[in-house]
């Protein structure tokens, strides 16, 4: 079973190398950007910090698990490592970031259209007749959208080590997708825990973030706090958290990757 000595590995890892923290507040810091955009309330600064959030990610990201590699593979890892794995992968990984996010998306997206579609017509339906053939529609629609989110989390589960097979194992962008549904497909059931697991401990790690943005966010809720400060407060909790968070589950991720392949299998 690589489930459970994965998330210790992440965990030892860390302990034993806190620089790869550093990487993961880079790539916390990368994800915020287009949100620092709502404290001087400026759409344009939103997209601009978008985009490069969107360019900037892969980069760091690839850093990051080049890092915990080198740190599971024995060696005490530095900041060097990331700058070379990020460059050394970042348009494989750019590249499948961006369509692995457009799948995801339109499927997400097409899917909750149809949904609500659904539900509205059932409504009408029921409204106008007044029978039970509404409620049916209503019923079919909610299957449907749990079905869609069923298919979104199944496209998640077997295409979610792309990122460490371009890294791990040097594959290219397409390839990736194709190494990880065979990976997938060779350790279902593992596979299904791993991310069930994997999901659980990033919620629950951020809840606390929710909950201090609704209470500093939401006006009223604190007294003495204003909107503008309350944001400034989030976003600052936000990026030293998902730090945290990053950190260890990339970890988690690039150790539990090096347990489904084969023993002696890496990057070129």
């Amino acid at each position: 079973m690589a489930v459970i000595p994965a998330f210790r590995d992440g965990w030892t890892v860390l302990r034993e190398n806190p620089v790869i923290l550093l990487g993961g507040l880079l790539l916390a810091v990368a994800g915020q950007l287009a949100s620092a955009g709502g404290l001087i309330d400026s759409w344009i600064a939103m997209a601009v910090g978008f985009v490069v959030a969107l360019l900037l990610s892969p980069f760091l990201l690839g850093g990051i698990i080049g890092m915990a590699l080198e740190a599971l593979e024995g060696s005490t890892t530095t900041l060097s490592r990331l700058t070379e794995t990020g460059k050394a992968h970042y348009i494989s990984l750019l590249g499948a970031s961006i369509l692995f996010g457009v799948m995801v998306f339109t499927i997400a997206f097409v899917g909750m259209f149809v949904a609500i579609f659904g539900v509205a017509l059932g409504i009408g339906v029921g409204g106008a007749d007044a029978g039970a053939a509404g409620l049916v529609v209503v019923g079919l629609a909610i299957l449907g959208m749990l079905a869609i989110f069923l298919f979104v989390f199944a496209v998640f589960l077997f295409l979610q080590f792309y990122n460490t097979a371009i890294v791990v194992e040097n594959r290219r962008a397409f390839d990736s997708f194709s190494r990880s549904v065979d990976l997938v497909r060779s350790n279902l059931l593992s596979v299904v825990g791993y991310s069930i697991l994997w999901i659980g401990v990033s919620m629950v790690a951020f809840m606390p973030l929710i909950g201090l943005e609704f209470a500093l966010v939401e006006p009223g809720l604190v007294d003495g706090v204003g909107e503008s400060v309350g944001y400034a407060i989030t976003l600052f909790a936000g990026v030293v958290l998902t730090g945290l968070v990053y950190s260890y589950l990339y970890t988690v991720h690039t150790a539990y990757y090096r347990r489904l392949i084969p023993e002696g299998t890496g990057a070129q």
